[in-house]
């Protein structure tokens, strides 16, 4: 609602009729790229794969989240122009989860920014649902996402030529 209107509606409720207002309410917007349609697993812009992106504008909400993209479209980036190749972290770990949400695992017509979440993170087997089970079940994403990235950073570590 424009600043006007807000007035209005605020000074029709009984005894704020004369009330002065120090700040009026903003509207916050969030411009982001359909990123599952637009960029490759790389983080490329896939009609321009010289163009990479990372941060908000690809559908990651929060800083750490925001900068987390950014490194490692750099790292991706380091990798190509060295002449080497590297994969996304796998989806068992935050980063390689949001990748998966921005680059593909999300419904392009739905798409929607988002933090790092355990829903982004594929099931792990054999463990309850529900309430009760939330902490193990926890402790069991976290334990497999730290031997996963462990295992990532060691197969895609840079040349130090």
């Amino acid at each position: 609602m424009k600043y006007g209107a807000q007035t209005t509606v605020f000074k029709s409720i009984p005894g704020l009729e004369n009330a002065s207002f120090a700040r009026l309410g903003g509207i916050h917007r969030n411009t982001f790229l359909n990123s599952p349609t637009m960029l490759d697993d790389q983080m490329r812009l896939r009609s321009q794969p010289n163009l990479r992106f990372a941060g908000q504008i690809t559908g990651v909400e929060g800083y750490v989240e925001s900068s987390a993209m950014g490194l490692l479209a750099g790292r991706m980036a380091a990798t190509e122009i060295l002449g080497g190749s590297i994969s996304a972290p796998p989806n068992t770990t935050a980063m390689g989860a949001l990748i998966t949400h921005i680059t593909g695992g999300a419904d392009a017509k739905t798409f929607q920014p988002m933090n790092v979440n355990f829903g982004l993170f594929p099931l792990v087997e054999g463990l309850k649902g529900g309430r009760r089970g939330r902490k193990d079940r926890y402790k069991a994403y976290t334990d497999r996402a730290k031997l996963d990235w462990s295992a990532w950073l060691e197969a895609s570590a840079l040349d130090e030529a």
